[in-house]
């Protein structure tokens, strides 16, 4: 669920921010004193419909990572966050996109600069 959902993110926020400069630019030739008529303005509203509808999407693909308990630290790269419990300390398992599967964890405080292998330790007998 998470790959697809932070694969589909990544290019919803591309197409987000191409719509902006879209949008941003045909509010300027519009803002220019463009009669009611003229076709810009019908392209600005086409515009604000799909931001408004990619804005939608977005909200969709972050609710489905939260779904799995992910936290999205940083959408463009894909990386994602999930709290545990390491040696009876809250940590994160960290995962980014392009990684086959979650092989890192750091501590709530450091962040992803202080992202450390997982290791696997045989358990503790008592």
């Amino acid at each position: 669920v998470v790959k697809p959902a932070v694969d589909r993110l990544a290019e919803l926020i591309a197409a987000v921010e191409a719509v902006r400069t879209e949008i941003e630019v045909t509010r300027l030739v519009v803002g220019t004193g463009a009669s009611e008529s003229n076709p810009d303005r019908a392209d600005l509203v086409r515009l604000e419909h799909r931001h408004r509808e990619l804005e939608v999407e977005v909200r969709e693909e972050v609710e489905a990572v939260q779904a799995t308990g992910g936290l999205i630290k940083d959408a463009r790269s894909g990386l994602v966050d999930f709290f545990s419990i390491l040696d009876g300390k809250l940590v994160f398992l960290c995962w980014r996109r392009g990684e086959d599967r979650i092989r890192y964890w750091h501590t709530v405080e450091e962040g992803y600069r202080g992202r450390r292998p997982l290791t696997i330790r045989a358990p503790r007998e008592e």
